[in-house]
């Protein structure tokens, strides 16, 4: 079993080396004949393209907020219904119990000897009959 382990151990670690040393296959900024220069000329087009990557980031920002208000809308919602969801089984429970405490009540004032567990009661004659 270790026999496996260890062999797919070293398989998986020669891939992820492999992977790391295989060549970059993008171009060079050389290559890729856009004339690249290290030393920033703010001519025209550099200028519109700096005014186009500030929009972007504005917009971007802009997203963001939208996203935001989004997500919060959604959680006061969902937490909205949640509470009303949790408000109505609480209250059915509550109403079930008092229902259950009200039927009790009424089955031990009319027969005397009433039993809860059972929901029955033990008549003269000694057998026991469901309370009605």
């Amino acid at each position: 079993m270790f026999l496996k382990t260890g062999r797919t151990a070293l398989l998986l670690a020669a891939a992820a080396q492999l992977l790391v040393l295989m060549p970059y296959s993008g171009d060079a900024h050389a290559q890729r004949g856009d004339r690249y220069n290290p030393q920033w000329n703010q001519d025209y087009r550099d200028r519109e393209r700096d005014d186009w990557q500030r929009r972007e980031r504005e917009r971007e920002r802009e997203r963001e907020r939208e996203r935001r208000h989004d997500a919060k809308t959604t959680g006061v919602v969902v937490g909205v219904v949640g509470a009303a969801v949790v408000a109505g089984v609480i209250a059915a429970a509550a109403k079930r119990e008092r229902e259950t405490r009200e039927r009790a009540d009424y089955c031990m004032n009319r027969y005397g000897n009433y039993d809860r567990r059972t929901d029955s009661y033990r008549d003269r004659d000694g057998y026991t009959y469901p309370c009605r």
